[in-house]
This record gives structure tokens, sequence and C-alpha cells, in this order.
């Protein structure tokens, strides 16, 4: 357990620092692109659902007045980069992290949308519950599900021997 802790620890530093710091970071340019594909995915639900709505740049201006903002903080990346920093750190063989990181994208992904649509349709008709919407339900569910998620991944990887005296056992 320890081991794990001190490799998650390694993993999620080594991985914000790669993704988040725009100043050092070496590519930083995929929390853009991660953003500019939230962005598009929106428009395909407010399309799709015909919601009174506008989206200029990164910005969905509602009927009501309100103006939601895309940012990089909104683009689902920590909780990926959480659960891939604990996907990495499992003891268990590669093909079986790059499949899960794989597939936890994707759910993460789908959750993140999801997460931004039923915050849009919250605040459309009751934009006082913004910050309850944005700040307690959509952030503590989508960590809870990347919980989730992780635990999943626990329940259906096998974990490698990492020693002789395990291989044998």
């Amino acid at each position: 357990m320890f081991g794990f802790i001190v490799r998650y620890v390694f993993w999620v530093c080594l991985l914000f620092w790669m993704v988040f710091f725009d100043q050092f970071s070496p590519i930083f340019i995929i929390n853009q692109l991660q953003t500019d594909l939230m962005i598009s995915l929106t428009w395909l639900w407010v399309d799709a659902l015909e919601l009174s709505l506008r989206i200029q740049d990164n910005t969905l201006i509602l009927s009501n007045g309100m103006s939601l903002r895309i940012v990089h903080e909104c683009n689902g990346l920590t909780p990926f980069l959480l659960f891939l920093a604990a996907v990495l750190a499992y003891p268990t063989f590669w093909k079986n992290k790059v499949a899960w990181a794989i597939f936890g994208y994707i759910a993460l992904l789908v959750i993140n949308v999801v997460r931004m649509l039923l915050i849009t349709l919250v605040v459309i008709d009751y934009p006082d519950l913004f910050h309850f919407a944005h700040d307690w339900v959509g952030r503590y569910s989508v960590g809870l599900l990347t919980l989730g998620l992780f635990f999943l991944f626990t329940v259906f990887v096998p974990i490698q021997a990492t020693s002789l005296k395990d291989r044998h056992n």
C-alpha cells in the first residue's frame, strides 16, 4: 500500500506539471485541446436539444442573461489525470493500464459532458442554483464517479506479482 501511495503522488505531480502549468509545462497544449473538445461537444448537445442559448467562443449565453464560461478547470482533465495517476501507480500489467486509461478517459469525458449539460439545464430555469449545481453537485459527483471508476479498475484488473515470493504463492 505504501508503494502505491508513493507511486500515486509521483504520477500526480508529474502529470499535473506536464499538463497544467502553462509557464513551464512541456505539453500544456493538451489542456487547451481538452478545453476546445469540451466546447465542441457542448455545441453538439446545444444543437441536439435545441436549447435557447448562444455559444460565443468559450461562453454559453443563456436566455435569462446568464453567461457560463468553459475554462480549463471545466474541461474534465483534472479528474482524468487523478484517475490516470492511480492507474499508473497500480501494480498491474501495462496492457491493463493502457486499456483502462483509454476507457477511463472516454468515461470521464462523457461524465463531464453530462455534468455540464445538467448544470446548464438547471441554471436556465434557476440561475440562483448555479453555485450549488456547479460547486457541490457537479464537482462532488464527478469526484465520486472517478473514485468509482478506479474501484471498478481494481476489481477487474489483476495485481501483478512484484517479487519471486509473490509469484510462487
